[in-house]
């Protein structure tokens, strides 16, 4: 691994690989023994022993437990009280909220945990001049995704008809304006099961959310005005108008589902009284184990 960034809000706290040379600039922090990032955590359905048969009856599915993440994190000072003022740094990240985890691999490749700091132990190190903390977390949902920033939105407007050809006809043919479906298309292009995001652009009366392929339908049966938005949270299952006021006890439905690795679904937007442009963006960000 490359690069580990602790993100809260807009602070950021970079760890680069641990090198054993050279040594790096005061105040660089690296890591190294990073712990727990991949593969599969255990899994928490029991099983049931078979009484008078070998064995145990088979579970049907396999849920996930929760994900216990590690590493150890240095960072040179040229004095001792400055290493305790970067010690008391990184303590302060992390500490009152969750945070957002990323991991950046030599190739490039980054993925992100929402995670939080289960523990901060500075390594008691008098008179020294190097600052040790060994980072302990945990990620509630044991998948990583990839980074919001670089997945794009993809939107369309609610369902209209197109024009028509220009009479009397003319070639070649001529289209003057074209309708719009209402669909948009999310591509889950990673291997674990990821919850698409959705922003409902105003202005409507009501809005409906429809996956084609399977029925599922998420509602908000509230006004929207012109100009604000509406965020539809299916991770977990709420909704919020504006990035202030909670406005999930107007979903109707809540029919949630996740896209599965490596397969799309497409969704219908549709929406009533409408005013202004009324938009759906949504996107899936790619997941893994």
């Amino acid at each position: 691994m490359s690069k580990i960034i602790l993100r809260a809000g807009a602070r950021e706290l970079p760890f680069l690989g641990a090198r054993p040379w050279p040594t790096p600039p005061e105040g660089v922090w690296e890591f190294s023994d990073l712990a727990g990032w991949r593969g599969l955590t255990d899994d928490k359905i029991p099983s049931t022993e078979r009484a008078q048969e070998h064995g145990a009856f088979e579970p049907e599915r396999s849920l996930r437990t929760q994900r216990a993440i590690s590493f150890i994190a240095r960072a040179v000072a040229q004095t001792q009280d400055t290493a305790e003022d970067f010690v008391d740094e990184l303590s302060s990240i992390g500490a009152e909220a969750p945070i957002e985890m990323i991991v950046e691999t030599d190739s490039g490749r980054r993925s992100s945990r929402r995670v939080r700091v289960a523990a901060a132990t500075p390594q008691d190190r008098r008179n020294r001049t190097l600052a040790t903390v060994a980072i302990d977390l945990i990620a509630a949902d044991p998948r990583r995704y990839g980074l919001s920033e670089d997945v794009p939105w993809v939107e369309t407007d609610p369902p209209t008809s197109g024009t028509g050809r220009v009479w009397p006809a003319v070639w070649p043919l001529v289209w003057p304006g074209s309708g719009s479906d209402g669909r948009i298309t999310l591509t889950n292009t990673g291997k674990a099961p990821s919850a698409p995001e959705f922003q409902a652009v105003g202005g409507f009366g009501t809005a409906l959310i429809t996956c084609v392929e399977t029925g599922a339908r998420i509602g908000l049966d509230r006004l929207v005005p012109d100009g604000s938005v509406a965020v539809i949270d299916t991770t977990e299952n709420s909704a919020s108008i504006d990035g202030q006021s909670d406005i999930s006890r107007w979903l109707r439905w809540r029919e949630w589902e996740l896209v599965p690795a490596g397969e799309s679904r497409t969704y219908q937007f549709d929406v009533t009284d409408a005013v202004g442009s009324p938009k759906l963006r949504g996107r899936v960000r790619p997941g893994w184990w």
